[in-house]
Parts: C-alpha cells; sequence; structure tokens
C-alpha cells in the first residue's frame, strides 16, 4: 500500500483534476449560500468550503452520494457493505449525527432518529453540494459540530431549458435509467423534473460460512421530483417543489443465536416544499415551509416477521433577512421553527414529538485586508429548554494572494428521539441524556496564486457529554469527561502548464475522553482526483488511502482504492461512458465483518439536448 500511495502521489503531477473539489480555486463570482444561509462569493467564506457541481458528479460518473463524498476533505466514508447497505459519514473525526445535512436548506428528516443514511439518496436529484467543515451550530442549530452538507436539488428561473437522458447498466446486474430537466414556460417560469431507477441485485455483503451461503443483499430505487419556480415581479419570486423516492434493500441478519436471516427492508420519502424570495435594492428576504415524511419496514423475509416498522415526520418554516447596511457591512437574521415526530409503529415506543425555535443573527464585516464574521443563536428545545451558541471569524490578507483565517465556534446537540426512546432486542433508549456541547477553534493559512492554490488548516474540537452506544446495556450513554479531535488538512491545487492537479491529505488524532482513539475514525488519509481531456475523451482518475482503524474488537487495515471514468463524445449532444471501480480489486472493509464491493464495472450512455 505503501507503493500504491508513493505512486497516487508521483500520478498527481502527471494528471490534472477539476477545481471544484479543490480548496478556493474558485472563481469570485461563484455564489454559495451554505456557510452563512445567505448568497455571497465563495472567496468571501472564512470556514473551510467546496463545491460539487453536476458537471462535477457527472464527470468521475459516481452512482451514490457517498462516493461523492468521500474525495471531499476531511471526510471519511463507512459503509456496511455495498450499494444501498447502511453507511456513515464522519467529518473531521466527529460522529456520524454530529454533521448536519441539509436538502435545499432544510434538515432531513432522518435526523429525528440519527445520521443520515446518504447511500440512499437519489444522486439524479443533486444539482450541487456544497460543503462547510467547522461548527456552524450559530448559524444552523442542534447538529452542526462536525461540518454542515447542503444537498441542493433545486435551480432558479434563469435556468436555460435543457434535458438529460441516462441509461446503463453494470456489475451484479446493476441496471440504471434516469431523466432530468429544466423547460422555460414563458418568459417567468421554469419546470424542473427529475426521476430515476436503479437496480443491483448485489452480493453477500456479510459472508457468514455455513449460516448464509450464496446469498445476495441487493438494492434498487426509483425517485422522482418536480419543482415550478416564477418570477412574480423584478422583486418577488417563488417555488413550489415536491420529491419523492422509495427503496428497496436486502441485508444479512443471520446469527448463531437466530440461525440464517435474510432481512428485506422498505424506505418511502416525501417531501413537499414552497418558497417566496424579496429582494430590493440593500433588502432581501425568504420565507420557507417544507414538510417530510418517511415510512420505514423491516422484515425477515421467510417468516415476515416485522423487526423495525416506524415513521419520521417533520415541519419546517424558515424566514430569512438580510441587508447591506454598508458596502463593507451586512447583517442578517431570521427564526426557523421545526417540529420533529417519530411514530413507532411497532408499539414498543409509541409516538414521539418535539419542537424547536432558533432565532439568529450574523454581521459580515469585509474592510480589505482585514474580514470579520460574526454569529449568535438562542435555540429553544421543547426538552431541553434555551440554548445559546455563538461563532467569530476573522480574515487577514498578509499580501494580495496569502490570507490567515482564524475561528472560534460553540455548538451543542440534542439527543434525537431515538436514542432517547428506542425500545429493541438491540437498543434501549435512555430519557436522561443530556446535549451534546463542544467548543472548536480553526487556524488556517491560504495562499491564492495564478499557478494555484495552497490551504493548511489545523482545527481542534472539544466535545463534552458525547453520547454513545453501550453494547453491554445496550443503550445510549453520555460519555463523561471530554473527547478531543485534533488535526490538519492540506489541500492543494496546481497547474503546470495547460494541467490542473488537486490533492488533500488529513491528519488528526480522534480521542474520547480516556484517550482511546475514536472507533472507526483513521488518523490519515490521502484523496487525489485528476480529469484529462484528449479530443472526443474525457478521463476522470480518482485515487483514495485510508489508514487503519479500530472497529468493534478489531484493527481494521489501511487500504488503498483506484477508479477510472472515461467519456467519449460520439456528438456534441451524446457520450458514451464507462467506469470501472476498484480498479486494482482491493479487498477491504470500512466496517468490521463487512466486505465492500470488489472491481465492478459501469457502462451508460448519456443525452443531452
Amino acid at each position: 500500500m505503501k507503493k500504491s500511495l508513493l505512486a497516487a502521489t508521483v500520478a498527481s503531477l502527471c494528471l490534472p483534476s477539476f477545481a471544484s473539489f479543490a480548496a478556493d480555486t474558485t472563481s469570485d463570482d461563484v455564489m454559495v449560500v451554505t456557510a452563512n444561509r445567505f448568497e455571497q462569493p465563495i472567496t468571501s467564506v472564512l470556514a473551510p468550503f467546496n463545491v460539487v457541481t453536476r458537471q462535477d458528479i457527472d464527470k468521475v460518473q459516481a452512482k451514490t452520494l457517498t462516493e461523492v463524498l468521500s474525495l471531499l476533505p476531511g471526510v471519511q466514508i463507512t459503509q456496511n457493505g455495498g450499494r444501498g447497505q447502511s453507511s456513515s459519514i464522519f467529518v473531521r473525526g466527529a460522529n456520524s449525527d454530529q454533521v448536519l445535512v441539509l436538502v435545499d436548506g432544510i434538515r432531513m428528516a432522518r435526523s429525528v432518529a440519527g445520521n443520515v443514511d446518504f447511500n440512499q439518496i437519489p444522486l439524479t436529484q443533486v444539482q450541487r453540494i456544497e460543503f462547510t467543515r467547522g461548527a456552524r451550530a450559530a448559524i444552523y442549530g442542534s447538529e452542526a459540530i462536525g461540518g454542515v452538507i447542503n444537498i441542493i436539488t433545486l435551480t432558479g428561473t434563469d435556468t436555460p431549458s435543457k434535458t438529460k437522458l441516462d441509461l446503463g447498466i453494470g456489475s451484479h446486474n446493476y441496471q440504471e435509467a434516469s431523466v432530468a430537466g429544466a423547460y422555460k414556460i414563458g418568459d417567468k417560469s421554469v419546470l424542473q423534473l427529475a426521476a430515476g431507477y436503479e437496480n443491483d441485485k448485489g452480493y453477500n455483503v456479510h459472508p457468514q460460512p455455513g449460516l448464509n451461503d450464496g446469498d445476495k443483499h441487493g438494492f434498487d430505487s426509483r425517485n422522482a421530483s418536480l419543482a415550478l419556480h416564477h418570477q412574480f415581479t423584478d422583486e418577488i419570486s417563488g417555488y413550489v417543489a415536491t420529491r419523492w423516492y422509495k427503496n428497496h434493500y436486502q441485508y444479512d441478519g443471520s446469527s448463531i443465536y437466530s440461525g440464517h436471516q435474510y432481512v428485506r427492508a422498505e424506505t418511502e420519502f416525501n417531501d413537499y416544499s414552497a418558497g417566496l424570495k424579496y429582494a430590493q435594492n440593500s433588502y432581501k428576504s425568504s420565507l420557507i415551509f417544507d414538510y417530510q415524511k418517511q415510512d420505514n419496514l423491516d422484515y425477515v423475509d421467510k417468516t415476515k416477521v416485522i423487526n423495525r416498522q416506524d415513521q419520521y415526520h417533520q415541519r419546517n418554516v424558515q424566514w430569512h433577512n438580510q441587508y447591506q447596511l454598508l458596502s463593507t457591512l451586512s447583517v442578517s437574521g431570521g427564526i426557523d421553527w421545526r417540529q420533529e415526530q417519530w411514530n413507532d409503529l411497532t408499539g414498543f415506543a409509541g409516538n414521539k414529538e418535539r419542537d424547536n425555535t432558533g432565532y439568529y443573527a450574523i454581521g459580515l464585516w469585509d474592510y480589505s485586508p482585514v474580514s470579520i464574521e460574526t454569529s449568535v443563536r438562542l435555540d429553544d428545545n421543547q426538552q431541553y429548554g434555551t440554548h445559546s451558541t455563538y461563532n467569530i471569524a476573522g480574515g487577514w490578507y498578509l499580501t494580495d494572494n496569502i490570507q490567515l483565517r482564524g475561528s472560534y465556534g460553540t455548538a451543542f446537540k440534542a439527543p434525537n428521539l431515538y436514542q432517547l426512546y428506542v425500545k429493541s432486542a438491540w437498543s434501549t433508549g435512555n430519557s436522561n441524556l443530556n446535549p451534546e456541547t463542544s467548543k472548536n477553534i480553526d487556524i488556517s493559512l491560504h495562499a491564492d496564486y495564478d499557478i494555484g492554490s495552497l490551504a493548511v488548516t489545523a482545527y481542534q474540537m472539544r466535545i463534552n457529554d458525547l453520547i454513545d452506544y453501550t453494547g453491554g446495556t445496550p443503550s445510549y450513554e453520555n460519555v463523561k469527561g471530554e473527547s478531543k479531535i485534533k488535526g490538519i488538512e492540506v489541500e492543494a491545487g496546481f497547474d503546470t502548464g495547460i494541467i490542473t492537479h488537486q490533492l488533500n491529505f488529513d491528519f488528526k488524532d480522534p480521542r474520547d475522553s480516556k484517550g482511546q482513539q475514536l472507533i472507526r475514525r483513521e488518523k490519515f488519509s490521502f484523496k487525489w482526483v485528476g480529469t484529462a481531456s484528449y479530443g472526443d475523451l474525457d478521463t476522470a482518475v480518482t485515487y483514495q488511502y485510508h489508514g487503519k482503524r479500530p472497529d468493534f474488537g478489531v484493527e481494521l487495515p489501511a487500504y488503498d482504492t483506484w477508479d477510472i471514468a472515461l467519456t467519449y463524445w460520439l456528438q456534441p449532444k451524446l457520450a458514451l461512458k464507462g467506469r470501472v471501480a476498484n480498479l486494482l480489486n482491493e479487498d477491504y472493509e470500512t466496517a468490521g465483518g463487512y466486505a465492500m464491493p470488489g472491481r465492478t464495472y459501469y457502462t451508460s450512455i448519456n443525452y443531452q439536448f
């Protein structure tokens, strides 16, 4: 593996990459919204920030959100096998439920009962991903300890008419078909739609000789989304939108105690949202209403015994305002209200719900060469009362090309309803849990020149009352003392002639209050993405190295993987695509006992008009 890592480093000097995955290499005119809940140039963001566009996703021919996110700095993915199996994300070593996941700025309903399973969110619906690292609880509230991931599905009224069709097949009898489009309706309206289908017969993700020989654990998904955007006047615009997906997958529940268990699971998700925007001179305002519902069913295939059946509901209202007081000073603030509900249809935990109302204010002062950003938030949680958080960040241009940044912020995370109330054979809730609190600090140096850029960031998170699963009880408990995660991130993008390169390193030391390395958290990773165009042929190559990490009772060894994707343009609007994932057929696990796919092949045809 050391030779492979060396080879990847050498290769990164010879092949180009796409700039959106690189840190702070994007030009001033790229506008983002996730860092501070208002639109601003990416170069004015003081937190570590990355943008992934739809074009970036298409170039690497990713099939899942986890594949896309795994390429980003500070991100580690664990997965219980192949497509559709349970997956978790660690950002800077923070727990997967300490990362806030938004879709179009709205918290995912799945967070009602823990971390979001990215592996089940249809990639067909995704237009763009914005990713910021570090504490943002002073802006977004609970869960934003390690970072925020905003998955953007909506376009706008200025989107030109276009249609994209995809048909593909691959290993494990993989099949896919999708269509996505945006269509002008007159001068002031745009209709946006997307629909997709995937089917993967899978393989035995958790082989247990003598118990589940010959089993295959597959996945299939059907999804659709529809949105109508309208410009009412020069100052007022609005939209209505709905998203839906229904997934089926299988996993292994066999054990020496229960014998062979082939388990099927179903998830159906519905989202309905509407929003209005107002903009005139120096003032902007937005109002969003959203309702989400997710149904889950988990049962043993032969006996039809139900292991789990529940529903998540979430209602959300957000009102955000921004005012440009001076050319150098802007202020913003607003209110967001959320009602979350968990219905345990098996009858063990019953129906649980709670409300949370957040009030926040943000100030941004930019007077070159100095920038200062402050934010403060008060959350009124029905169960845990009021919690205040704050963040202050500053940037100072030492020269025209070098900026020093620093930030300090506090964060908290209320226990989710699942941790509080679940009652099952595998876990018991704990209604006495306390919220987690944290203190985060970042210091970074950013250099940006015509030939490339370099960003080096040192960070530390101190988390009190960390909520952890105790297998012996089994239940959730607050870990006494202070857990610490500290690390250094290095991101580089540079040009050599017509060739562009991007790579990132992540060194961290994630430890609990007893000084033990946190479960499944690695200390080192290296990633590289490369693309090149030769006439009608586009290529994309990705490489990842992940260091060894502890799992429950074992140590998982280090591993590295190579992927390659080729796109050949038969016509300007017609492309033939091919991809080989895990090119060298690496045998590895990200979760103990669950084999990741070996070498897999995909091919597809894409038509755009």
